[in-house]
């Protein structure tokens, strides 16, 4: 059989051919010579010409029987008829990168002979481009006098996709030889099955952003009955409150920061932005580079925004993701949805409208939550509008991954965005306990010195 390197060489074009057109690689063939048989060609080659010098016919003889046995062999390899059924199965269906999920492979023999034992591979399109080759036992001709599973046979085996997408595994790659092993050919049967792959979801720390404990998944108008005593309208202070809450009266009382409970509050609700323009990742690989994603920024970018919003989602917030170019995600209300569209989301180079953070906002004279914006480069319009925009809400957040602008932070934290610059290397766990620790930080510098957390700066006390 052909060598380890030939034969992933031969899978990588398969793979390439069948990832696009599946319908012409179908029944596609690749036939060559073994190394025995290119010994007997070319042995063949040098004693037919040595019989005319030496005179013996039976060099002649000998030198066409060289040649003809691995041109024969070639020809059976080429010509061999042999017609697979195939058919792919995913347990589960859909699966996250890195994660295992369990591929079944259902063989049939479709032609009215015979076919012997052969290995199989599955293609697929990442790196080393098939599975590992499989024994393919021997089937007994199609038909009513043979029992059917003699003619039909189920494998399994275990893939791990490296990255998110929707790929194709498949079709399934057929090595086979001559009885003298002179040639061996490698034949495309059956269809490929696009397999589904969300990116890999990170359990980010509960408590980094809170939520009052009597908000659930609606929002929630809280008022008292005795508006006048400070116990009964008032609370402590939590991470995400807006300093124009702070009842300064009751903190007095209190020894500690306390807020009023009377006004309409909402952050049982979050929008992430996620930036899919193209033009803003700079770090975006040449067309023709298949085997690395086109931006490993915006990779981590579409990584966090999963497991943000799955995060958000699980805690009670109501969480909407608004996009930079046309909308490619699907509502966070269905949570498996919302994965299965990030399987797929691509950088866009249409245009888009112009950016707005309060898209559907029925109040807008209310505070509107929280915001996420995970970003990269943005240009001049998009900043103006999150510093415009950035009062409608009481904690804004900018993830910056892997940005050039290196004066970007300052400019969003002077709007009053809370900013976290992190590398597309860099572990999401520990970008999401940046912000923690950053807000903890603020949260203790507005305890001393009546300094924001998002910024605002509040009333005087007196």
């Amino acid at each position: 059989m052909r060598s380890t390197v030939a034969s992933r060489a031969a899978a990588k074009a398969l793979a390439t051919a069948a990832g696009t057109s599946r319908t012409s690689v179908r029944g596609r063939r690749i036939a060559r010579l073994t190394r025995r048989g290119w010994v007997l060609l070319v042995s063949g080659a040098v004693v037919i010409p040595s019989s005319y010098w030496l005179g013996r016919r039976e060099l002649l003889y000998l030198g066409s029987f060289l040649v003809l046995l691995p041109l024969l062999a070639l020809a059976f390899v080429r010509l061999r008829r042999i017609r697979l059924s195939v058919q792919h199965s995913f347990s589960p269906a859909v699966v996250s990168a890195g994660h295992p999920t369990m591929v079944e492979v259902r063989v049939g023999n479709l032609s009215s002979t015979s076919t012997a034992e052969a290995n199989w591979r599955d293609l697929w399109s990442w790196y080393p481009f098939a599975s590992e080759a499989a024994r393919l036992p021997a089937f007994l001709p199609r038909g009513p006098r043979f029992d059917s599973r003699a003619s039909s046979a189920l494998m399994r085996y275990e893939l791990i996709p490296p990255a998110r997408g929707v790929f194709d595994v498949g079709p399934m790659l057929v090595d086979f030889s001559d009885p003298f092993a002179l040639a061996d050919g490698a034949l495309v049967a059956g269809n490929s099955e696009p397999l589904t792959v969300t990116p890999a979801l990170v359990s980010l720390a509960d408590g980094i952003v809170s939520m009052s404990a009597d908000e659930g998944t609606t929002r929630m108008l809280q008022r008292r009955a005795l508006g006048g005593e400070d116990d009964l309208m008032t609370r402590e202070y939590r991470r995400g409150d807006a300093l124009r809450r702070v009842h300064w009266r009751a903190s007095a009382h209190a020894g500690q920061l306390m807020v009023r409970q009377e006004e309409q509050r909402s952050h049982a609700e979050a929008r992430i932005l996620l930036d899919t323009r193209l033009s803003r990742y700079h770090d975006v690989a040449r067309p023709g580079d298949t085997n690395a994603p086109l931006s490993e920024a915006f990779e981590w970018a579409v990584t966090f925004t999963a497991s943000l919003g799955v995060h958000l989602a699980r805690t009670g917030f109501l969480t909407q993701v608004i996009e930079t170019a046309p909308s490619q995600l699907a509502s966070l209300d269905h949570p498996e949805e919302f994965l299965e569209s990030l399987a797929s989301v691509i950088l866009s180079s249409q245009p888009a409208e112009e950016l707005s953070l309060l898209r559907g906002i029925q109040r807008p004279d209310r505070s509107q939550g929280s915001i996420f914006a995970i970003l990269s480069d943005p240009d001049a319009a998009t900043v103006e509008r999150l510093n415009a925009q950035r009062h409608a809400f009481d904690l804004a957040v900018a993830f910056l991954v892997a940005p050039q602008q290196l004066a970007l932070a300052g400019t969003l934290t002077q709007a009053g965005w809370v900013c976290v610059t992190v590398q597309s290397n860099d572990s999401i766990e520990r970008a999401w306990l940046a912000l923690g620790a950053m807000l903890s930080g603020r949260a203790h510098t507005t305890s001393r010195t009546g300094a924001s957390v998002d910024g605002e700066v509040a009333d005087d006390p007196s």
